[in-house]
């Protein structure tokens, strides 16, 4: 039996990364575990744009988020990108294509940590220099960019938040708190949303 629990396990949300160019064929590598992930109905709809041009590499930096600076030495980012009608249309209103990109991007995110590269998905971008840069349409959503490199041992360009996150222990709520049996059973607190609900 094939376990990849400890690939799972090594998964870190990794900061540290050089700019050490990645080959094309590792790329290729990463999108074809990406490719592969299940989806409703086989739609496949995830739209994966890949970039290692540097001028382009500039341009969707330029839409980092300021706790994104990190992200800044990565040689290559791919834009995890969808709309909802390219997947399942479900009647009471879920929005299915989100849930198909993001297995997508775990089998990525997995891949590249087997073969010892950092994947980090982030949603701290801004969407609209994205989609400029990338020519992304504007009925599309740019879900996700996923930033790629090789780790580094060099900690010295991060913050100290950053720094104490790389080296600490990987940090998860016990089991019983997100995973219940046969009926719903969490103490989650109530949303605003829901207040006042019967």
């Amino acid at each position: 039996m094939i376990d990849i629990l400890g690939s799972i396990e090594a998964r870190r949300a990794r900061r540290a990364i050089s700019d050490r160019p990645i080959p094309r064929e590792t790329a290729e590598t990463l999108l074809r575990a990406a490719h592969l992930a299940p989806s409703c109905s086989n739609n496949q709809p995830w739209r994966l744009i890949t970039v290692d041009d540097p001028a382009t590499l500039a341009a969707v930096k330029g839409s980092l988020t300021r706790g994104n600076y990190w992200a800044k030495p990565a040689p290559l980012i791919v834009a995890v990108a969808s709309r909802v009608d390219l997947d399942c249309r479900i009647p009471d209103g879920r929005e299915y294509f989100l849930f198909g990109c993001g297995l997508a991007t775990m089998n990525l995110v997995l891949q590249a940590t087997e073969i010892g590269l950092v994947a980090h998905p982030i949603a701290g971008f801004r969407q609209r220099k994205v989609k400029l840069a990338l020519g992304v349409p504007n009925d599309y959503t740019v879900i996700a960019l996923v930033i790629v490199g090789h780790p580094s041992g060099d900690l010295d360009g991060l913050s100290a938040k950053h720094r104490e996150e790389e080296t600490s222990p990987r940090v998860r709520r016990p089991l019983e708190e997100v995973a219940s049996w046969n009926r719903f059973a969490f103490a989650d607190p109530t949303s605003s949303e829901e207040k006042g609900v019967a």
